[in-house]
């Protein structure tokens, strides 16, 4: 606690793994994510926070992400994922020219549930009057959280032949034509009859030959 901070530490505990596998302890750790929370503080202190619309896909992904596991690892006690979604939105905020105040005053909101001080101190320096803990707990969009584009397997009797991007909510018909378009596919198909055509969506296609 003197050395690193008590949210540092509390964070620590909590990140180690499944509350009810317990852990090793490392006090290395300890000081890994009072770097997590050190990066969290100089977003604000960069001055890159805006008020105005932010265009940045897998930073509001990740934020929404977080928000998400959050919320459910309240139940779950599944604490130590809920905390790598956190720093993943830091990562993206962190390489963002500009932050969204709004979406950032979001993830002040979930990590206060963990790092209390720091966060109290965060929504303060944004403007809020009243303590963190007066305000509402913020809700994910699940728009937000699903990607616009999937990298699928395609496989020949099982094997894999070729990868293709489509787009996540693309129909049967589209995943299967690009499939079998793929050059070192159509090898693999040639003079041959397609016995069974296998989609698992956002994930594989099988070309049973």
């Amino acid at each position: 606690c003197e050395q690193y901070g008590a949210d540092s530490l509390r964070l620590y505990e909590l990140f180690m793994g499944p509350l009810e596998d317990g852990g090793d302890w490392e006090t290395s750790g300890v000081a890994g994510c009072r770097r997590f929370l050190d990066r969290a503080w100089r977003v604000v202190e960069e001055d890159k926070l805006s008020r105005e619309t932010v265009d940045n896909e897998a930073m509001d992904r990740a934020l929404h992400i977080a928000i998400k596991n959050v919320t459910e690892s309240i139940d779950s006690r599944k604490f130590n994922t809920a905390i790598a979604d956190m720093m993943v939105f830091i990562n993206e905020a962190t390489k963002a020219p500009l932050v969204p105040i709004d979406g950032f005053d979001d993830f002040v909101r979930i990590l206060s549930a963990f790092a209390p001080h720091i966060a109290e101190e965060i929504w303060g320096i944004l403007g809020h009057s009243e303590s963190i803990y007066h305000s509402s707990w913020p809700v994910y969009d699940e728009d937000k959280i699903k990607t616009a584009n999937v990298e699928i397997a395609v496989q020949v009797n099982g094997k894999l032949r070729a990868t293709i991007e489509v787009a996540a909510d693309a129909p049967k018909e589209v995943v299967l034509g690009l499939a079998r378009s793929e050059a070192n596919v159509q090898k693999y198909l040639s003079q041959k009859q397609i016995r069974k055509e296998i989609v698992v969506p956002g994930r594989l296609v099988n070309l049973v030959v």
